[in-house]
C-alpha cells in the first residue's frame, strides 16, 4: 500500500510539473508554427526562407543557451537539499553568463547570415528572403538566451508555471504581430517575412521581462538578486560551463545535424524542401509531451538526489518515461490517421501539402521511441550527467542519421519520404542507447 501511495504521489508530482511545461512547449512551438502557417500563404520560397532561417537561429539558440541545463541541475540539487541561498547564487551567475553568451551569439549569427545563405543556398529568392528574416530574428535570439536560462532555473526550483506564463504572453503578442505585419493589417505596413521576424523579436523581449520580473519581485520562491550578479564567481562559472559544454555539444549534434540535412534537402527543389519544413513544423507538435515529461524527470531527479533519495529518482524517471510514451504514441496515431488535414493548416500549396502529408504519416512511427529518449535524457541531465545524452546523440546522429541521409539524397537519389524513414531508425537507436546509459547508473554518483 505504501508503495502504491508513493507511486501515486510521484505521478501527481510529475503531472504538477509536466502540464505547465507541456503547455509552455505548445506555446513556444506555436511561434514557429504560426510563422510557418502565415508565411505559407505567401510563396514556397518565402516558406522555405523562414523555415531555414528559423532553423539556423533556433539551432544556435539551443547551443548557446545550453548553460541553462547546468543551471537547472544545480538549482534542483540545492533546492532538494534545502540550500536555497546557493541556488539563488547559481541563478545570478547563470543570468550574468547568459547575457554574455547572448551577445556573442548575436554577433556571430548576424555576421555569418549572408555567407550562410549566399554560399549554401542555390535558390537566390530563398537566400534573399532568408537573410532579411534571420538578421532581424537574431535580435530576438540574443534576448531568448537569458530568458531560457532563467526559465531553466525556475523549472529546477520546481516552478514550471512562470515559464509557461512568460511564453503565453510572448506568443499572444507574436500571433497578433505576425498577422498585422506579415499581411499589413490594422494599419500596419505589409512586410512579409520581415514582419514575421519583427513580431517574434518583440515577443521575446516581453517574455524576458516576465521571467526576470518574477525572479526579482516574487516573495515565495528563489530570487534573482543583484548581489549574485555584480561579481563573477569563477567556481560557479566553471561548474556551469563544465555542465553546459556537453549540453551545448548535444544541441549542436542534434540541431546542427538537422541544419546540415536541411541544406542537403534544399537541393531537392523548393516544393520538396518546403514540404520538409512544413512536416518539421507539424512534427514539433509531438515534442510537447516529451519535453514536459523530460522537464518533470529532470527536476524530480535533481531534487531527489539533493535530498539523498535515489529510489525516488529512479521511480520518477520510470513514471515520466511511461507517461511520455503514452502521450506521444497518441499523437503518432493522429499523424497516421489524418495527415492531410493536419498539413492543410500549414499551407494551401497543393504540392507541398500532399508531399508533407506522406512525411508526417511516416513520422508517426518515431513517436514512442522519441518519447523514451527525451524522458531519459531529461533525467540524466537533471542528475548532472550531461555527457551521456551527448554521447548518445553523437552516435545516433553522426553514425546513423547523417550518413544515411547523405546516401539517400546524393547517391541513391531517393524522395523526401525516405528521410523520415531514416529518422525513425535514428530514434529507435537513440532510445536504446539512452536506456542503456540510464541503467548503468553513472548519474547516481555525480557530485554538484
Amino acid at each position: 500500500m505504501d508503495r502504491e501511495n508513493t507511486q501515486e504521489n510521484i505521478r501527481t508530482e510529475i503531472f504538477y510539473l509536466a502540464w505547465p511545461a507541456i503547455l509552455e512547449m505548445v506555446l513556444e512551438t506555436s511561434v514557429w508554427m504560426f510563422d510557418t502557417a502565415m508565411v505559407g500563404r505567401l510563396t514556397a520560397s518565402a516558406l522555405s526562407a523562414v523555415g531555414l532561417g528559423g532553423q539556423l537561429m533556433y539551432t544556435m539558440l539551443n547551443i548557446f543557451s545550453a548553460v541553462g541545463v547546468g543551471c537547472s541541475a544545480m538549482v534542483a540539487r540545492y533546492c532538494g537539499g534545502g540550500e536555497y541561498d546557493r541556488a539563488e547564487h547559481v541563478v545570478g551567475q547563470s543570468f550574468l553568463l547568459s547575457i554574455i553568451i547572448g551577445s556573442i551569439m548575436f554577433v556571430t549569427l548576424y555576421s555569418i547570415i549572408p555567407t550562410f545563405f549566399n554560399k549554401l543556398i542555390t535558390q537566390t529568392d530563398i537566400a534573399a528572403q532568408g537573410i532579411i528574416y534571420t538578421r532581424i530574428i537574431a535580435v530576438g535570439g540574443s534576448i531568448m538566451v537569458p530568458t531560457k536560462v532563467l526559465n531553466y532555473a525556475l523549472r529546477g526550483s520546481g516552478n514550471t508555471r512562470v515559464p509557461m506564463l512568460s511564453t503565453l504572453i510572448a506568443d499572444l503578442f507574436n500571433i497578433f504581430g505576425d498577422y498585422a505585419l506579415i499581411f499589413g493589417k490594422f494599419g500596419m505596413p505589409r512586410m512579409g517575412v520581415a514582419g514575421a521576424a519583427i513580431a517574434t523579436s518583440i515577443s521575446q523581449a516581453l517574455s524576458l521581462c516576465v521571467s526576470a520580473g518574477y525572479l526579482i519581485f516574487n516573495k515565495n520562491g528563489i530570487k534573482l538578486k543583484f548581489a549574485d550578479i555584480r561579481n563573477i564567481d569563477s567556481g560557479i562559472i566553471k561548474k556551469l560551463i563544465s555542465l553546459g559544454v556537453p549540453a551545448s555539444l548535444y544541441e549542436f549534434s542534434d540541431n546542427g545535424s538537422r541544419l546540415i540535412s536541411s541544406l542537403w534537402l534544399s537541393r531537392m527543389g523548393s516544393i520538396a524542401f518546403a514540404a520538409q519544413q512544413v512536416s518539421v513544423s507539424a512534427e514539433s507538435m509531438s515534442f510537447m509531451p516529451g519535453v514536459g515529461f523530460s522537464v518533470s524527470a529532470a527536476t524530480m531527479v535533481g531534487q531527489a538526489l539533493g535530498a539523498g533519495n535515489e529510489e525516488k529518482a529512479e521511480a520518477s524517471t520510470k513514471e515520466s518515461s511511461k507517461m511520455a510514451v503514452i502521450f506521444m504514441s497518441i499523437i503518432g496515431l493522429i499523424f497516421f490517421i489524418i495527415p492531410g488535414r493536419l498539413m492543410s493548416f500549414f499551407t494551401n500549396i497543393a504540392g507541398v501539402r500532399n508531399l508533407s502529408a506522406k512525411c508526417i504519416r511516416i513520422a508517426a512511427f518515431e513517436q514512442p521511441t522519441m518519447a523514451l529518449s527525451m524522458a531519459l535524457s531529461g533525467a540524466l541531465k537533471g542528475a548532472g550527467d550531461t555527457k551521456g545524452p551527448f554521447y548518445v546523440t553523437m552516435i545516433s546522429t553522426w553514425m546513423i542519421r547523417l550518413p544515411l541521409i547523405f546516401m539517400s539524397v546524393f547517391v541513391w537519389k531517393l524522395s523526401i519520404e525516405y528521410v523520415w524513414i531514416i529518422t525513425d531508425l535514428q530514434f529507435l537507436a537513440e532510445a536504446l542507447l539512452m536506456a542503456f546509459r540510464f541503467k548503468k547508473g553513472v548519474w547516481k554518483k555525480i557530485k554538484l
